[in-house]
């Protein structure tokens, strides 16, 4: 595993969450602004301006997602990515998406999964604004988007600690949204309008939708009760897609995540059906690979 020390170096299965990009208080849409020179030569100054051992740590993440390497990308993710936090950017936000998209060739993949984190670290030590807020849901609609309307299985693997993360966090990106808006008196009239124009942004039906989708596409509702029976049986309920690591474990995460929405949203009765086929007793159930999933499970039953 790779360990250099950097600190002294009805829900349908194919969905489109959001059809369009948010508009802005000025009515453009983020995608009317196209690059040019100037903007590639700030990109380039910006990547520059990177700590060399967060442009190492870059590199390495990025290398070790395109030959999957989920061991030193667990490595990467779980450990690293905390500690030059702490060290770099514990009162700032992490690199702009379009800095470090000079360092990894403009990977769009990459960009997607690093914007997720970009988003979440400034979730949990900044105070994201209503634009960074939108922005992050638009990430996740391109990141779900992708991987559920892929003509087969992607290649892409992650750690399973990263996966639930993605989980988890979309939906505590749901619920802090909800609050935020809920404050009306605490908005300016320009966030007013501009919540007024994206009605369809952290909207309940499309988070919803993004869960179940999962779950569909993952066929891990099948694998589960085909589990009773035996894991031969469990693996010719998986199909092309429940088969991967990816679509399984985002789809059993999802389970869980749909207990937490449904209790959210007052309806427990829901969220309890919604692990039935979730064997609480077996020690070596998928919820126990994360300590955090299997926190989450026994709290909200």
């Amino acid at each position: 595993m790779y360990q250099e020390n950097y600190e002294d170096e009805e829900f349908a299965g194919n969905i489109d969450v959001v059809a369009d990009s948010y508009v802005n208080s000025n009515g453009h849409d983020e995608g009317d602004y196209e690059d040019d020179e100037h903007l590639q030569q700030q990109a380039q100054a910006g990547a520059q301006a990177i700590p060399e051992q967060v442009r190492k740590f870059l590199g390495h993440l990025y290398r070790n997602l395109l030959s999957s390497n989920v061991s030193d990308l667990a490595y990467n993710y779980e450990n690293q990515f905390g500690r030059l936090s702490e060290k770099y950017y514990a009162k700032a936000s992490w690199p702009e998406p379009q800095f470090v998209a000079a360092l990894v060739g403009d990977d769009g993949l990459f960009l997607t999964l690093y914007r997720e984190l970009y988003y979440r670290h400034m979730y949990s030590q900044l105070h994201p604004t209503l634009e960074a807020r939108f922005r992050s849901f638009e990430n996740y609609c391109d990141l779900f988007n992708y991987i559920l309307n892929s003509d087969g299985p992607l290649e892409l693997e992650l750690p399973n600690q990263w996966l639930w993360d993605i989980v988890d966090e979309f939906i505590y990106q749901f619920q802090s949204f909800c609050t935020h808006r809920s404050r009306l008196n605490k908005r300016s009239a320009e966030e007013i309008e501009l919540l007024k124009a994206n009605p369809q942004v952290w909207n309940t039906y499309s988070v919803l939708n993004v869960l179940y989708s999962l779950i569909q596409k993952s066929s891990i509702t099948q694998q589960l009760v085909a589990a009773q029976d035996g894991a031969d049986a469990a693996a010719l309920a998986a199909g092309e897609f429940g088969a991967r690591p990816l679509y399984k474990m985002l789809g059993y995460f999802s389970i869980v995540g749909l207990v937490r929405v449904h209790c959210m949203l007052g309806d427990y009765t829901l969220a309890l059906q919604t692990l039935e086929n979730v064997d609480l007793n077996n020690s070596r159930g998928l919820f126990t690979r994360v300590t955090a999933c299997h926190v989450t499970v026994y709290y909200y039953v």
